[in-house]
């Protein structure tokens, strides 16, 4: 594969950012439109204007693709294909506790999400989500709605961003009553 060449999984990646951008369009009432990229004058990306739409078609695509995944490993069982192959095609790690075998099945049968740390060693590092302020324009860091007060949740918007000054106001004016 030449430098310039994308993997087989990357074009893949982008049919179906395509189509859960069509899916929210055509069954969640969306519209497109083309928004600049930032240091270009020539390329757009394509946004939708109401998220929740995406939102919905990534749910519906994940909950077929789900259901999928359990059609497909009943059909490797059906196959002669073990659980640990079953849990290898899908890149669980096998940790000294943990054979994949068991991982997959707890996790296409009886419904239990893999834990990624599932070898046995915990991470205490919090996930967090992060985002362009439509307001500031700063990336944001979002540690999630756990601490209530904006100050703690978030990290990254521009000093004076008006969004983030709102969000602490309604948060300070909860507790003056």
């Amino acid at each position: 594969m030449a430098a310039f060449d994308i993997s087989p999984t990357t074009t893949a990646s982008g049919r179906i950012r395509e189509l859960l951008r069509r899916i929210a369009v055509e069954a969640f009432g969306s519209t497109e439109t083309e928004v600049p990229i930032p240091g270009f004058t020539v390329f757009t990306d394509r946004r939708l204007d109401d998220p929740f739409a995406g939102i919905r078609a990534a749910l519906l695509m994940r909950t077929v693709a789900e259901g999928q995944l359990y059609e497909y490993a009943r059909a490797a069982r059906a196959a002669g294909r073990s659980w640990d192959e079953i849990g290898a095609a899908l890149d669980l790690p096998s940790g000294e506790y943990r054979p994949v075998g068991e991982q997959a099945f707890d996790w296409l049968v009886c419904g239990r999400a893999p834990d990624p740390e599932s070898d046995g060693v915990r991470s205490f590092r919090t996930p967090s989500a992060y985002w362009r302020c439509s307001t500031c324009d700063g990336l944001v860091t979002d540690h999630g709605p756990f601490e209530g007060n904006p100050a703690n949740s978030e990290d990254g918007h521009a000093k004076g961003c008006a969004r983030y000054a709102a969000e602490l106001q309604v948060w300070n004016e909860g507790w003056e009553h």
